[in-house]
């Protein structure tokens, strides 16, 4: 999507994400973790565009993604004999890395290179970053296909489908933009 906007890739992205030699629950807590960059990334774009026709859509995406940390911690936290309360746990979480691997400072700050209306950069940068979440947690469901870590990952990715949704659909706002 970047070379609508004029730019250039200099490499591929950089991408963080999944130690797939740990132990399974550090995947869910890495998931969490992501969920909290995407919230992250969201609120921070709330706050640099605050009044836009697409800032409902934003919040709920924003809203949408601690709720799928809760989803995850539910599954992180069987088994398990001392597991801290979600909300503390929640907000200590880094967050600084999106579902889609990139950095959440490095993406609001490329809304100030991008070029022309905010309303279609903002959602079409939201439409990939949940595209590429889909993508992971498919994958990753797939990776684990037949294990106890198949279902977490599956419902990961069936949330974010919902998400491509509504960023498609705040992209039609963006009509008159």
């Amino acid at each position: 999507m970047l070379g609508w906007n004029g730019e250039v890739l200099p490499d591929f992205p950089a991408l963080r994400v999944f130690d797939l030699e740990t132990d399974p629950r550090n995947l869910l807590y890495t998931a969490m973790d992501l969920e909290r960059g995407a919230q992250r990334f969201y609120t921070m774009v709330l706050e640099k565009y605050p009044d836009q026709s697409f800032s409902g859509a934003i919040d709920l995406l924003a809203r949408a993604e601690e709720g799928h940390a809760r989803l995850v911690y539910n599954y992180w936290a069987r088994d398990q004999d001392s597991v801290p309360p979600f909300t503390p746990l929640y907000e200590a979480l880094p967050g600084d890395i999106l579902e889609s691997g990139q950095d959440v400072e490095e993406m609001v700050a490329r809304f100030d290179r991008l070029k022309g209306p905010a309303c279609v950069n903002v959602v079409e940068m939201a439409l990939s970053i949940e595209m590429a979440a889909y993508d992971l947690y498919r994958n990753m469901a797939h990776r684990f296909s037949g294990t106890e870590m198949e279902a977490p990952f599956l419902a990961l990715a069936q949330a974010e489908k919902e998400h491509m949704r509504i960023a498609a659909d705040a992209l039609l706002g963006c009509a008159g933009s």
